[in-house]
Formats: C-alpha cells, sequence, structure tokens
C-alpha cells in the first residue's frame, strides 16, 4: 500500500500499518493516539517518522 498525506493532513495510527511507501509533506503529521507513541522500520530497521520524509520498501508502523 502506497500512503501520500498532503499539506495539512494528519493521520492517527491506531494499530499496525504494513506499507510499501509512506510521502509525508511538510506541513502533514502522522502520529500515534494520545499516550502512545510510533515507530517506524524500513526493511527492519528502525527510521524517523518526520514531516517532509518520504519512505520506500517494507514499512511497518508500530504504535506503542
Amino acid at each position: 500500500m502506497i500512503v501520500k498525506l498532503g499539506a495539512g493532513s494528519v493521520w492517527t495510527v491506531t494499530g499496525p500499518s504494513y506499507l510499501t511507501k509512506l510521502v509525508v509533506d511538510a506541513d502533514a503529521t502522522v502520529q500515534a493516539p494520545p499516550g502512545r507513541s510510533l515507530s517506524l522500520t524500513v526493511d527492519g530497521t528502525t527510521s524517523a517518522l518526520t514531516p517532509g520524509s518520504s519512505h520506500s520498501g517494507a514499512l511497518v508502523i508500530t504504535v506503542a
């Protein structure tokens, strides 16, 4: 699955998400529900999930 978050978009991740590509515009937000946190791995390696970033490969976003 490919996800592209445009300017002003907000994605609240509530469970594990498996993607092949993620593009986050500089003015977009990927967040966890209140009191929780997110982690991103790309091809098994931990990666930062920041605005203005793009990731491709075997992506897994998890909520802790």
